[in-house]
């Protein structure tokens, strides 16, 4: 796939989807969903190497000379607690823009952190699988197939609309694998707002731990039941719906 063609538009998306002051660690993580919203299916044939030659162009864009139009331009950069936020010349910053930019860079830094371990927990799980590496990773099997994109729970809500078209686009072939939390309430949130129309979709959200190398069923199992032994607590999606479905409101 020719990058230089779908740039504009990946630099058209990602830009929406940033404030006025960013960090590199930020736009990095957004990448990878702005690829997703804009590519859907296709963004499995972006892989590693072809997603690394984006980030650069695009924080080139971004930090240095703009290749687009479309592509918002951070000329300006402060440091805060040893870390580079950038912002556009016609805003200065605040304490709380500061502070929110600071917060967002170090939980993409986890998040981008434990990617690596994540991807071979995901690996694991469908080892009986043939996979694929790219934005998007296809597993697939004589029989089955899956499609898996890793994200945060955060996340999912606001690219919620995309996951729910490529679930169905796939026939609930698709799951999106999120790395467990210190606390429950994205996931409480999440389940509280959105759950009814994920399960419609068929779309599934599974719960990595890539410190212990294990996924949990959080909404949606796969359609290969094999496949379920390989979860930690293979029950838990059906102990929160019954139990969510009637308390969450106490939870929040």
């Amino acid at each position: 796939m020719d990058r230089e063609l779908i740039l504009p538009e990946i630099l058209r998306e990602i830009s929406g989807m940033l404030r006025n002051i960013v960090t590199e660690e930020e736009i990095e993580v957004k990448l990878y969903r702005a690829i997703l919203r804009v590519l859907k299916t296709d963004a499995r044939k972006i892989k590693e190497k072809d997603f690394r030659k984006i980030l650069n162009d695009v924080t080139e864009s971004m930090f240095d000379t703009p290749h687009s139009i479309n592509s918002s331009h951070f000329s300006e950069k402060i440091k805060f607690m040893n870390v580079d936020l950038y912002h556009v010349h016609t805003c200065k910053p605040g304490k709380e823009e500061i502070e929110e930019a600071y917060n967002l860079c170090m939980e993409s830094r986890r998040f981008l952190r434990s990617l690596p371990e994540i991807i071979r927990t995901v690996d694991s799980f469908f080892k009986r699988y043939n996979h694929e590496d790219g934005v998007v990773r296809r597993y697939f099997s004589p029989r089955h197939e899956n499609f898996v994109f890793i994200s945060m729970i955060g996340d999912v809500s606001s690219d919620l609309k995309t996951h729910l078209e490529l679930s169905e686009d796939l026939n609930g072939r698709y799951a999106v694998v999120v790395p467990v939390e210190k606390t429950p309430k994205r996931f409480i949130k999440f389940y509280r707002n959105h759950s009814e129309e994920v399960k419609k979709a068929g779309l599934r959200i599974w719960v990595a731990n890539p410190s212990d190398g294990t996924i949990d069923p959080f909404i949606g199992y796969p359609k290969d039941l094999n496949l379920i032994k390989n979860f930690k607590n293979p029950r838990i999606a059906s102990i929160i719906s019954s139990f969510w479905r009637t308390n969450v409101d106490r939870l929040d």
